[in-house]
């Protein structure tokens, strides 16, 4: 797929908050157009049931003038269309004309209730029984008319598990895996090979690598222990494992929550993010992000940034209630982020291969691209590296050849104007070891 292979790195993704809560020159189609991955559009369009299936109804005209507006302004940017598997709100208009009928097989007790997610409080959507075969028809004939609408590259399963049970206590953990691989193959058999089918919540998968191009991955918030820095290293094996194995092309994402206690400009947010960023980038080509991290129920601490956010050209009633009510009751943000420059380098393509060491080093990675070079360190302790030319570091702004980068952070660092090509990679190779 071209726009995979032509965009510059790093790229941000936009889960379901397709917006920033800074920049505030941009506007809302300038933010979301930022993103080099984004979900769930529905452009005004809406599943139906029909005698033929699935079909989606609304104004395709309008649809595709959406459709073309984004991509007028971000042509690499890859959309995608969330399926419900698990869960969904029977009464929202893109999908309750799916739901209406009396013969949609939600998950029931014994009682014959519908089940909701827990919390009940705060899980609002009620269980779908993916291992019924009604369902499993109507997934499938959803992700077929994603497919034939051409507004969409591919689908997003954002619950998805291998290794154990979603529906547990209602379902078994054979009937669960039999349905999801009935569900790939049936969607596999009759869309187009580069059709993307990305899957939420995975690691290593068991049996979906031939059907799947990529998996989201979660980090929880940093707190820069020693078990932190196992579960930064389970992290860059899940990506190199899911670079080399899923289907092409590949679209892997890496979700990193921030602290949301602390303001997105702290010390430990902004080490977190680049830490994080960095790793993404020397393990894999995919997407990224760097949440605020504020769960359900959390407090948190807002700057001017969002008190005085200005509204134009868009529905910002969210923001004008909450410059009045933050303090008044506690909520989430969900997956709203905050843009950081960091994210703005130009990077180019990636030259050198993913999980390479910085002269044999343990936890200290380096990669190369078109306008520079990428460090990533978790080995234990500060590191002084030597680039074969000179470079600006995005986050230090200090020139040089020679930068040093703390424990548990990362760099990026672009060449300078009148650096050398180096077209054949020779002299950055004697800095690197494939891990």
């Amino acid at each position: 797929m071209e726009k995979v292979q032509t965009r510059s790195l790093p790229s941000i993704t936009g889960p379901w908050a397709e917006w920033f809560v800074n920049k505030h020159h941009l506007s809302y189609a300038e933010m979301r157009a930022s993103h080099d991955l984004l979900w769930s559009p529905e452009f005004g369009l809406r599943f139906q049931r029909t005698d033929e299936g699935v079909s989606l109804v609304g104004d395709w005209i309008a649809a595709r003038r959406q459709q073309e507006a984004l991509l007028d302004l971000n042509p690499n940017m890859i959309l995608l269309c969330e399926v419900n598997m698990r869960g969904a709100d029977p009464e929202s208009p893109f999908l309750k004309a799916l739901y209406s009928g009396d013969d949609f097989p939600w998950v029931k007790d014994d009682s014959g209730e519908i089940m909701r997610g827990a919390p009940a409080a705060q899980y609002k959507n009620l269980l779908i029984d993916f291992t019924h075969p009604i369902t499993q028809d109507i997934i499938v004939a959803q992700a077929i008319a994603v497919a034939k609408s051409g507004l969409w590259d591919g689908i997003l399963f954002s619950y998805w598990s291998e290794k154990r049970v979603v529906l547990k206590g209602y379902r078994s953990y054979e009937a669960e895996q039999n349905a999801r691989e009935s569900i790939l193959q049936r969607i596999r058999d009759v869309v187009e090979d580069d059709f993307l089918i990305i899957v939420g919540g995975s690691g290593k998968l068991r049996f979906g690598a031939p059907y799947i191009n990529g998996i989201i991955l979660y980090s929880d918030p940093q707190d820069f222990s020693n078990d932190q820095r196992t579960g930064l290293m389970e992290l860059e094996s899940s990506l190199l494992w899911a670079e080399k194995n899923l289907r092409e092309p590949r679209i892997n994402y890496l979700q990193a929550k921030g602290i949301g206690s602390e303001l997105p400009l702290s010390p430990t947010n902004q080490q977190a993010m680049r830490c994080l960023t960095t790793l993404s980038l020397t393990h894999s080509d995919g997407y990224f992000l760097y949440t605020m991290g504020v769960d359900w129920r959390e407090p948190h601490p807002h700057d001017d940034l969002y008190r005085n956010f200005p509204h134009k050209g868009a529905d910002w009633d969210y923001w004008r209630q909450h410059t009045n009510s933050h303090d008044t009751f506690l909520h989430a943000h969900g997956d709203t982020h905050y843009w950081y420059d960091f994210w703005d380098a130009d990077l180019g393509h990636p030259i050198t291969d993913k999980g390479r060491l910085y002269l044999n080093r343990d936890g200290l990675f380096i990669r190369k691209f078109t306008n520079g070079w990428v460090i990533y360190n978790r080995s234990g302790k500060s590191q002084k590296i030597q680039l074969p030319a000179s470079a600006t570091g995005v986050a230090s702004g200090i020139t040089s050849t020679s930068h040093s980068v703390p424990d548990l952070d990362g760099e990026i660092y672009l060449k300078s104007v009148s650096s050398p090509t180096d077209a054949n990679n020779d002299s950055i190779d004697k800095y690197m070891k494939k891990d």
